[in-house]
């Protein structure tokens, strides 16, 4: 899908994504691109404080992108929401939906002028445009194989998608009986976690027991091929679900034991690897790039098992950050722009941005003193005093890992620092943490692919069992960010260094820095007051720090 347009006043061509409204229930977003770049793009959760922003739209999420960008509304040439209201069995038309997204728009004072067009992009195609936007630099995307697998979307749970020089086709949609995500989102309520908690039942697959575990039945093989169809009824997603949790409950009732319950862990997390497997297995003359993107693909563990298959074919595996459906304001953007091949995220900081000096002054408006600090010196306080850092610099990421801009930190080489970071946190005990590392530190450290977004299990040399006892899971295995590109000159990179010169290893441990329940932090005001809260040693960021205990 391409829409041309000419502006009278501006060569520019400016397109805002929205995820939010109809057919959305979590994860409300919004994007702006500009010709081919992804300039800003926020999740409502981190304005809202709301995690995952249930039933929420992206009213303050859409005058943040605009503000960041410096863009005004009536600037604006085409909004794009990522959901076909046809489609959503609800009785909605396009024309209902446009005229909800201008109310809200209006309420929130985002005046959108009548000649401004709202169109609407098929769930799965959206998640599909945002893994492109991610493709690095230097890698050609004449030719792009996408794999998008969900609870789901519409009517269907996912498809793959097929790019070749400039023509696009969908191979096959995948049905909600075949619902990979649905069937993950069961296991997970059975296990005793609640929706959106599908990376507690990944952690807790490590240590379910290949001897005693239950195999879990795969979903019927639901796929289809042609446009997706419109739904029934709007609750034949729960049912499916319902379906679901029935058949877990079986394997493992609600009062099972933690084995039991690690056991059924374990097994659907090799069933959905499994499925996933067998999609790839049948793609006749793979690209040189697969994309995978949907909920599915937060899932670590998968994404290994993934990247080797794409070692094996000579393919570059891209995942984006925001592979949940925070990214669909992205890719619903990305969709309708002139050359949608062409759009490019730099990064995964697109998100409001603060200079030290502004942190500072906001910081003391709160009563907090900051004083200089150098890399050397933190890295010292994270070691001498086992020190727990919040660390807050340069623009918010977006997704859900924390990569170095909205996190916190700590030495990787401590299980007791580890098991305080999970207590503060309100995490489970048994829960892996994860580390940043330089790429050097990763080429000596660990076997498997490497990724800037956290996004790739990966297994850890035996050198590295002592010095990274602080983010090496159960299994030997750790899902590294590998510090790069843009970052590599910036204070967190020199903060890297200073680890490796106390140490010899590159490495420090990086989670996200909120606490239980909430979402990331977002302004240096968030980032204070959760410090305060979660009872964090320091916050600190480029050049500065705070003492909080």
């Amino acid at each position: 899908m391409a829409h041309h347009r000419t502006r009278s006043h501006d060569c520019r061509v400016i397109t805002l994504g929205l995820n939010g409204f109809a057919g959305a229930d979590h994860d409300a977003a919004a994007a702006l691109v500009i010709d081919s770049q992804v300039i800003a793009a926020v999740e409502e959760e981190r304005l809202s404080r709301n995690r995952h922003a249930p039933g929420e739209q992206p009213l303050s999420a859409i005058p943040e992108v605009l503000g960041i960008a410096g863009v005004k509304a009536g600037d604006i040439d085409i909004v794009s929401h990522g959901w076909q209201p046809r489609a959503l069995g609800l009785g909605l038309t396009e024309k209902d939906v446009r005229e909800t997204i201008r109310a809200a728009l209006t309420k929130a004072g985002i005046m959108l002028p009548a000649r401004t067009p709202i169109v609407f992009v098929d769930h799965h195609l959206a998640h599909f445009w945002s893994g492109v936007a991610f493709i690095p630099p230097g890698v050609p995307r004449t030719a792009v194989d996408g794999l998008v697998v969900d609870g789901a979307g519409e009517s269907t749970s996912g498809g793959f998608f097929r790019w070749r020089d400039g023509q696009l086709d969908k191979a096959w949609n995948l049905g909600l009986a075949g619902s990979l995500g649905l069937l993950y989102e069961a296991a997970t309520a059975a296990i005793g976690f609640r929706r959106g908690e599908e990376g507690k039942t990944m952690g807790l697959a490590a240590y379910g027991r290949p001897e005693t575990m239950d195999p879990v039945p795969a979903p019927a093989d639901d796929r289809f091929s042609g446009p997706i169809p419109v739904l029934p009824r709007r609750d034949e997603i729960r049912s499916h679900l319902r379906e679901a949790q029935l058949r877990m409950r079986r394997l493992a009732p609600s009062s099972a034991s933690f084995n039991r319950r690690a056991d059924l862990a374990l097994g659907v997390q090799s069933t959905v690897e499994a499925q996933i497997m067998s999609f790839l297995a049948e793609i006749p003359g793979p690209a040189p790039v697969l994309t995978m993107a949907g909920g599915v693909a937060l899932n670590c563990a998968i994404n290994a098992t993934v990247a080797r298959w794409c070692a094996g074919h000579g393919a570059t595996l891209v995942i984006p950050p925001p592979a949940n459906d925070g990214g669909i304001a992205i890719g619903a953007a990305v969709a309708v722009s002139a050359d949608p091949a062409a759009c490019v995220a730099d990064s995964a900081f697109l998100g409001r941005g603060y200079e030290p000096g502004e942190i500072v002054t906001r910081l003391a408006a709160l009563g907090a003193t900051a004083r200089p600090v150098s890399p050397a010196e933190l890295a010292g306080q994270l070691f001498d005093r086992d020190a727990l850092c919040g660390w807050f610099e340069g623009r918010a990421e977006i997704g859900p890992r924390a990569l170095g801009r909205r996190s916190v930190l700590a030495r990787p080489d401590s299980g007791r620092v580890r098991d305080r970071l999970n207590v503060i946190k309100g995490r489970e005990h048994w829960r892996p943490l994860a580390p940043s590392l330089l790429g050097s530190e990763f080429t000596a450290s660990f076997r498997g692919a490497a990724s800037a977004y956290m996004l790739i299990n990966c297994a850890a040399s035996g050198a590295a069992m002592k010095p990274l006892a602080g983010v090496i899971h159960v299994d030997n295995t750790a899902r590294p960010q590998v510090v790069d590109g843009i970052m590599t000159g910036g204070p967190y990179a020199a903060l890297l260094k200073e680890m490796e010169n106390r140490t010899g290893h590159a490495a420090i441990t990086c989670t996200s820095f909120n606490p239980a329940g909430l979402p990331i932090v977002y302004t240096p005001e968030d980032a204070y007051h959760a410090a305060v809260h979660m009872g964090l040693d320091l916050l600190a960021g480029d050049g500065w720090c705070v003492q909080i205990r």
